[in-house]
């Protein structure tokens, strides 16, 4: 990648490469390729330069047998994260959105992307829950504080997300958080153990620190998870955990102060919407859901979410939504359970 973001300063293109480059009805795979055969001191715009990297990039990610980590998808997924966390004008962004070919591999890349994120919190599950088998909670504790390698995203991502929350708070509502509901907390709940900790941090002495209900569809995902946090010693303190699926009348949200929906939980805006109505009636107004979306180019990696449609404004009032111009991949949406 630095190579690639050595030469993303190139110059606007000649005429006749112009044409080359932008022809509609050229194939994905085939623009991709293109990267490779002009060679680094083609004479292309950067905003065609990024687009083709994030084709090529996903070109490759297709060739590969399985998501699990490894030294190729990390290196593939890293620079593609690195290149879409980078901060350009908005002109630049529509360019490489609009990129021909681009749109239509999205869809797949998200689905990549969101099946390697699985892979890799199962992966580290397995592999901190295999060390508490024969290690104290101190070195469980290391295992997920230090070696896995975007601890500092989730507490980046968690400080954010608690002062939205907070910010979305009635100023004459004085109550303290009593729970938090996490929706899709899978079998490595890193939101909800940073959340947790950061409100321990900025708690005064006789607050009252709110228990979090990690929920997800998979048995095995609650049951690896649930006997991590048990491993963690007092850092796992106050967490619940609940096998059901988002939205199902057999788990009651009426007792939630805020309730999270993962960015896992559906992989489209129709998807997410559907999740959203159901969750929502089984949670009581004035109650807030925290839900996870994108903007810019991080949109190739998880779907931008909008909860201003005509349905969604019908059962929930907007409260915030939050962009992070960090190396946080996630934006933050806050919306409040009408009456």
């Amino acid at each position: 990648m630095p190579a690639l973001l050595s030469v993303l300063g190139l110059g606007s293109p000649r005429k006749h490469q112009s044409a080359h480059y932008l022809d509609n009805n050229t194939n994905p795979d085939i623009l991709a390729e293109k990267l490779d055969n002009m060679g680094s001191c083609a004479n292309i715009t950067k905003a065609q330069m990024i687009a083709l990297s994030i084709l090529d990039t996903h070109k490759q990610l297709k060739k590969l047998p399985a998501y699990q980590p490894g030294e190729e998808i990390n290196r593939l997924l890293g620079n593609l994260v690195h290149t879409c966390v980078q901060i350009h004008p908005p002109s630049v962004i529509q360019q490489i959105l609009n990129f021909p070919g681009l749109q239509q591999i999205l869809p797949s890349l998200r689905t990549i992307c969101s099946e390697a994120e699985s892979c890799l919190e199962t992966h580290w599950a397995e592999h901190t829950l295999a060390l508490a088998a024969h290690q104290g909670h101190e070195t469980v504790l290391k295992a997920v504080q230090t070696d896995f390698p975007y601890f500092q995203n989730y507490i980046d991502l968690a400080r954010l997300e608690l002062s939205a929350i907070r910010a979305a708070l009635p100023p004459n509502n004085t109550a303290p958080l009593k729970k938090i509901t996490f929706i899709g907390s899978g079998p490595l709940p890193l939101t909800s153990w940073c959340l947790l900790d950061e409100i321990r941090k900025t708690a005064g002495q006789n607050d009252m620190i709110p228990t979090i209900c990690n929920i997800d569809m998979s048995p095995t995902a609650i049951d690896v998870s649930s006997q991590l946090n048990g491993a963690l010693g007092p850092w796992g303190e106050g967490m619940e955990f609940l096998c059901g699926e988002a939205g199902s009348p057999s788990i009651s949200l009426e007792d939630s102060d805020v309730v999270y929906v993962a960015a896992l939980v559906g992989m489209s805006q129709k998807d997410k919407e559907e999740i959203f109505l159901k969750v929502v009636r089984t949670m009581r107004p004035g109650a807030l859901l925290v839900v996870r979306s994108a903007w810019g180019l991080r949109t190739c990696l998880y779907p931008e979410v909008n909860v201003t449609t005509e349905r969604l404004l019908g059962v929930l009032e907007c409260c915030a939504v939050v962009h992070p111009f960090t190396d946080v991949v996630n934006s933050v949406v806050v919306a409040r359970v009408r009456g």
